[in-house]
């Protein structure tokens, strides 16, 4: 199922939106993390009109998405230039999910700096693939090619990657939107250190966005294990665009079971 048909299904309800969690968009029992916050996304533009851009989102993601999914959208505060939004997704069983978004226009300043630049790695095209046999789930929604760093379950490497990821069908979806879709699509990098599979749960996540964001095919998405204890693991992570722009910085708290 492509992205646009998997949002296509969120309709209004009752002053709320609701949607039978999309098929082939799964990990494990729940929806993927990453088709959760774009579902928060799109309920928060399509309730919401003349939204300035996302420049900031977090995630709680805390049941199962599954079955039939109800996104509650709330508008906490609107000022000239920023606004700031909530969604709370709930399943038959309760909560899945708690999205804080704000949003602010564009002002005029005297400052200006990167110091982000990409990674320097071949172009995805001479990249082998990230995982060596197919995987199903989500990932079947999306190409991957290991640009840097190890492959998930190579105890010893460093437990970091850098990879190329691109949607295979996100036409007619907002920028935005399609972004959120694809920036949680990797394994925890923590996985490298693995020395068997084993479950993985995001516990939260933040992302916060260098607008404007366009559309484009592939993205350079980095992850960093920067510590690993308790049977949780603290994440780091980058996207950028192919021209070398960053569009996003992120953060992860991960629940692991290995």
């Amino acid at each position: 199922m492509s992205l646009r048909a998997a949002l296509d299904g969120l309709a209004g309800d009752g002053g709320a939106f609701a949607i039978e969690a999309p098929e082939g968009w799964t990990q494990g029992r729940t929806l993927y993390g990453g088709m959760t916050a774009a579902l928060c996304a799109e309920a928060a533009r399509r309730s919401l009109a003349d939204l300035p851009p996302l420049r900031s989102a977090q995630f709680a993601f805390t049941g199962a998405a599954a079955g039939r999914l109800r996104f509650e959208v709330g508008l906490i505060r609107q000022g000239r230039s920023s606004s700031f939004v909530a969604v709370d997704g709930f399943a038959d069983a309760g909560p899945v999910a708690r999205a804080l978004f704000a949003y602010g226009a564009a002002r005029e300043s005297q400052v200006g700096h990167d110091a982000a630049d990409a990674p320097r790695v071949a172009a995805p095209e001479d990249c082998p693939p990230f995982f060596e046999a197919p995987r199903g789930g989500f990932f079947q929604n999306f190409e991957m090619r290991l640009a840097a760093g190890a492959r998930p379950m190579s105890p010893g490497a460093e437990p970091a990657f850098t990879v190329w990821v691109r949607h295979l069908d996100h036409a007619g979806v907002d920028p935005v939107v399609s972004l959120l879709a694809l920036a949680d699509s990797l394994p925890p990098a923590a996985m490298v250190a693995f020395p068997a599979p084993a479950p993985i749960s995001t516990v939260t996540w933040s992302l916060d966005i260098l607008q404007p964001v366009q559309a484009g095919e592939w993205r350079l998405l980095s992850s960093a294990s920067e510590q690993a204890a308790d049977g949780y693991s603290l994440q780091a992570m980058s996207l950028w665009s192919r021209e070398g722009r960053r569009l996003a910085a992120g953060r992860q708290t991960v629940a692991i079971f290995a």
